[in-house]
């Protein structure tokens, strides 16, 4: 299950509807996840000054949006993306997905779309993963059989985008979300919401590409010559830009890992 505090976070705070007081509210509800706002917050990245202490001083020194963000991350993150087997490839799905997270606000950046959304497309565009290794895990322990690593990553790959459509529908995420979630690697199958999946199309790649985690590993050339460059009408210098943002993107990971 999704935290609560996050699906309130995520049903009313990406249209602004959500103020900074219901916002603060919301986390005194959850303490620990407020705890975790704050140990993120207080990171070089997003804190560069006198120690916060409160959600309160966290709005005003991160901004509402920035906040937002780290809400969701942190609350998928301990909920989530996390538990007592398979911690090393828990993590290696967590990295990759705030790497996403921070390039497609880049691409949404360049683009001017919703940074916002753009970062909660990245950020669960591969929430289906943790879901399906919880499972076979499960079913593995029951029938007492160990599996290896690569029959996991095959396993996850395989089923990722299905279980994560249903996972979507269970959690009402927006529809430009669940979207992105099933349609990330099937780009030009996207009927609606084509620009968000797209974005989350190339946020994907880009991540892949940063942390050099495929086999064979993307180069730069392979990324500039993606395909979906093309279909979200990028130049070449906009995705060497893009790239760029590399250092900047691992820091983000870093503070959220």
């Amino acid at each position: 299950m999704l935290p609560q505090v996050a699906s309130e976070v995520i049903a009313g705070g990406l249209d602004d509807s959500t103020d900074i007081q219901q916002l603060a509210g919301l986390l005194n509800r959850d303490q620990a996840l407020a705890g975790h706002v704050l140990r993120v917050g207080n990171s070089p990245i997003y804190a560069g000054g006198a120690r916060i202490q409160t959600i309160q001083q966290a709005l005003v020194r991160i901004g509402f949006a920035q906040l937002r963000e780290i809400v969701v991350a942190v609350a998928l993150r301990t909920r989530v993306f996390s538990g007592a087997a398979q911690q090393e490839l828990l993590g290696a799905l967590w990295t990759h997905s705030v790497a996403a997270a921070a390039f497609a606000r880049e691409v949404a950046r360049t683009l001017r779309a919703n940074v916002e959304s753009a970062f909660l497309c990245g950020l669960l565009h591969d929430v289906g993963k943790p879901v399906v290794l919880s499972l076979m895990l499960d079913l593995a322990k029951e029938a007492a059989l160990k599996l290896p690593r690569a029959r996991l990553e095959a396993a996850l790959t395989l089923h990722h985008t299905l279980a994560g459509q249903r996972l979507a529908e269970h959690w009402g995420l927006p529809d430009p979300t669940a979207q992105a979630i099933a349609r990330h690697h099937d780009f030009e199958s996207a009927t609606h919401h084509e620009q968000t999946v797209r974005i989350a199309c190339l946020a994907n790649v880009l991540a892949h590409w940063a942390l050099d985690t495929d086999e064979p590993a993307i180069d730069d050339a392979g990324v500039q010559a993606h395909p979906v460059c093309a279909a979200l009408n990028l130049y070449p210098e906009d995705v060497v830009a893009l790239m760029e943002k590399r250092e900047a993107v691992l820091r983000i990971m870093e503070a959220l890992g």
